[in-house]
């Protein structure tokens, strides 16, 4: 995260920010959900195609569940790589097709993997709090709302899936962003973007109101900073980038140390 404002993130992360993302949650709820969500029903049905066709498929695809299980598979791999390289043969090998050191190969599976728990502990933190969150408040889902005569809140609803608030979608569409935007010094624009329009897509599927998205996208960005800064980053700074493998070339060590 170098290459990001530390000053945005402390605020971020603040109390006072997320006192001002409350006060502007309950604004929009109060204020602007209905009359917004009204508003999207007048698009042109092109807007609600391109929503339904193109973006929301993508939130079946980045699902935190494929994300969790794609990093739990890494990081065994990584797991017992200390054993394995105590075997000279397979460590030969493993020099001979990757390019890299002891060392290096040592270094790099330790650094992704704490990349790896990095992306696996957002991912459930976040999605933990946001269940518990949609228990609690049980705000109804606009198509229930509207169509099934739901009242607009009703606490500690066990009916798990009429509960709007916050946007699981938008909640894992941020924390994904924000993790991207950590590691990955390209991009930030077109990430956050990307992310913005995972989480409207949600209003235009009838599933959520604006201030559900709202507050999403900010739980999901908020725990994977919270993490890093306090955790994550004093771990992972003390790795010396030069005698790192690239993602790509540590993939390509993840294919050899499956092959060994």
């Amino acid at each position: 995260m170098k290459n990001i404002n530390q000053e945005i993130l402390y605020k971020i992360t603040s109390l006072s920010f997320f006192i001002f993302i409350l006060v502007i949650t309950f604004f929009i709820f109060k204020f602007l959900d209905i009359l917004i969500f009204e508003f999207t029903r007048s698009f042109h049905g092109f807007i609600f195609l391109f929503f339904k066709k193109i973006i929301d498929p993508l939130s079946d695809i980045f699902d935190p569940i494929n994300i969790i299980i794609i990093c739990i598979i890494l990081i065994l791999l990584s797991f017992n790589i200390h054993y394995l390289l105590k075997n000279g043969v397979k460590l030969k090998l493993l020099e001979d097709k990757t390019g890299f050191d002891y060392k290096s190969i040592i270094n790099s599976f330790e650094y992704y993997s704490l990349i790896l728990k990095h992306f696996l502990w957002s991912i459930a933190v976040a999605g933990i709090l946001l269940n518990v969150l949609k228990y609690i408040i049980g705000v109804a889902r606009p198509k229930y709302f509207f169509f099934e005569g739901y009242d607009r809140i009703d606490f500690f609803n066990l009916y798990h899936k009429t509960n709007s608030f916050p946007s699981g979608h938008t909640q894992a569409a941020f924390t994904l962003a924000i993790l991207l935007i950590i590691y990955i010094k390209r991009y930030h624009f077109l990430i956050l973007f990307v992310a913005c329009l995972m989480g409207i897509s949600r209003i235009f599927m009838s599933m959520h109101f604006p201030s559900d998205i709202f507050f999403g996208a900010y739980l999901g960005a908020v725990i994977p900073i919270l993490l890093y800064k306090n955790y994550y980053k004093s771990k992972i700074e003390k790795y010396d980038d030069k005698k790192l493998a690239c993602f790509n070339n540590f993939i390509k060590l993840i294919y050899w140390r499956i092959f060994i």
